[in-house]
């Protein structure tokens, strides 16, 4: 058994005395232990704290052991908790039935300590092993899942925008074309590479994420400075779109955040607003300050998010994502890094929509030191 680990084992008989002596037992291996005489209050204590193992008596007046077992397996919540059987009973019978009913063993009184503390230990330590390996596997799969969504962007979001702008290359080398028509195909170029280079830094940084390997620096920033200079790295796309933007981020605002998470946030916020916005939109970007933290938020008078698509949009497994207004290819990567990024600080991001209104992403930065600086 894992001794770093306290295990709560209930403790279910009837009679007190057999409460007395397995409980002195059982206090040889540091766990918690919870008492209950009868079934009914079995079940109550399992609601206030559902225990690792229950060493529960079959002969019980009103409501048996086997009743109770039955009841706690077929409850989702409560089914995989390990049951050993206690009764005066020796029968083979009665052990089948027991086991038939969900029990993983069983121990018969006159208790004998040896026994009683092998049992409990053992199947301590198997629950313990099966959440280990229930852990492990859902590591591999969010591995297998990490690794399926990296191919996928490799092979279709990346190769895709590289191939476009080799096309460019040779077309303008290889082309005698009109300086009007190089440049319509040098600034389709160059919008295609800073698309792929914000996208091969969300890669980046969400594969980092996956591994833990993000460093978490928080402190105190001028949150007006990483808005503008998102704005900036954006402006092209903003422009070519001719779209307004509300700033509305007072000039040296500063909050307490960890300044590569925030600006990420920022820059996948303002890039989604500018993906799903008509030529002519407008996009604003606001905040709120108290004491106990800062929300910011970027809306957009874009095309709205429907109602089922909502629960999808920050899902790490969902693969969700839809053209923007002018057909611009996404991963959904963008939102997810948003999601994980404002997590991490103590935060939360929630969306607001109406289809052909637009959308309103708001996140919280929880500080105590958020304030003006002059």
């Amino acid at each position: 058994m894992d001794l770093t680990q306290t295990p709560i084992i209930l403790i279910v008989d009837d009679n007190q005395r057999n409460l007395m002596v397995l409980g002195a037992m059982l206090r040889r291996i540091n766990a918690v232990l919870i008492e209950a005489q009868s079934g009914p209050e079995a079940l109550e204590q399992i609601e206030k704290n559902i225990p690792d193992l229950i060493l529960l008596d079959i002969m019980m007046p009103k409501m048996d052991g086997l009743e109770v077992c039955s009841i706690i397996k077929n409850n989702p919540v409560y089914k995989d908790i390990a049951i050993i059987f206690i009764s005066a009973l020796d029968s083979t019978t009665d052990k089948i039935r027991g086991l038939e009913a969900g029990g993983v063993d069983y121990i018969t009184k006159p208790f004998q300590k040896e026994e009683v503390l092998a049992r409990v230990k053992t199947h301590l330590t198997i629950k313990y092993q099966q959440k280990a390996l229930e852990e492990t596997n859902q590591e591999l799969r969010l591995a297998n899942s990490t690794k399926d969504r990296l191919f996928s962007i490799i092979a279709h979001d990346l190769l895709g925008p590289v191939s476009n702008v080799s096309n460019v290359l040779k077309l303008l080398t290889e082309m005698e074309i009109s300086p009007l028509e190089q440049k319509e195909f040098l600034l389709a170029a160059s919008s295609t590479v800073k698309n792929t280079h914000s996208l091969l830094k969300n890669l980046l940084f969400w594969a980092k994420s996956q591994r833990n390997e993000i460093d978490y620096n928080p402190h105190n920033i001028n949150a007006s400075i990483v808005v503008a200079d998102n704005l900036q790295l954006l402006m092209s796309q903003i422009v070519e779109k001719q779209l307004s933007v509300i700033n509305l981020i007072p000039e040296a605002f500063q909050c307490y955040a960890d300044e590569n998470m925030l600006s990420t946030i920022i820059r996948n916020l303002i890039s989604n607003a500018i993906k799903y916005t008509e030529p002519n939109g407008q996009i604003t970007i606001g905040y709120k300050a108290s004491p106990e933290e800062v929300t910011f938020w970027v809306e957009d008078t874009g095309v709205g998010i429907p109602e089922e698509h909502l629960p999808l949009i920050f899902d790490t497994f969902a693969n969700f994502s839809t053209p923007g207004t002018n057909y611009e290819n996404g991963t959904g990567l963008g939102l997810i890094l948003c999601k994980e990024f404002v997590e991490t600080q103590g935060g939360k991001i929630s969306v607001e929509s109406v289809i052909g209104k637009g959308s309103k992403f708001i996140f919280t930065i929880p500080t105590p030191t958020a304030f003006y600086s002059n």
